[in-house]
């Protein structure tokens, strides 16, 4: 009688359950970089939300108080607060601290900023 080589069927089951296993492993870490990135794309967002508003206020008088708006989707709301005046190389300057939020309805990110303007004489 000639012996037949091959595998035993637990050893073929033990195979495909390790691949199992794997696979698995493979996948949980699969879903949890897909839902990664799509919170880097939704914050992101966010952020070019927050650069695209200031930016729209970049030539506009900085106003002491607070203002809300929307931009593509986003709600916004920037308050103003003015800090203190310095004296500089073109005259005196004036220092505002912006402090801007910006929505999107689910999420929701603060960012914050200086800005200088020049003081105006009574």
């Amino acid at each position: 009688m000639t012996r037949q080589r091959g595998f035993t069927l637990l050893e073929m089951l033990a195979a495909i359950v390790l691949m199992v296993v794997f696979a698995s492993v493979l996948l949980g870490a699969y879903a949890q970089s897909a839902r990664s990135l799509a919170q880097v794309a939704a914050n992101d967002r966010l952020d070019v939300a927050a650069r695209s508003v200031l930016d729209d206020l970049r030539g506009q008088p900085l106003v002491v108080g607070t203002r809300h708006g929307q931009w593509d989707g986003f709600d916004w709301t920037l308050v103003t607060k003015r800090r203190n005046e310095v004296a500089g190389a073109a005259g005196r300057l004036v220092l505002y601290r912006l402090t801007l939020r910006v929505s999107d309805g689910r999420r929701q990110r603060d960012y914050a900023t200086l800005r200088t303007r020049m003081a105006t004489t009574p």
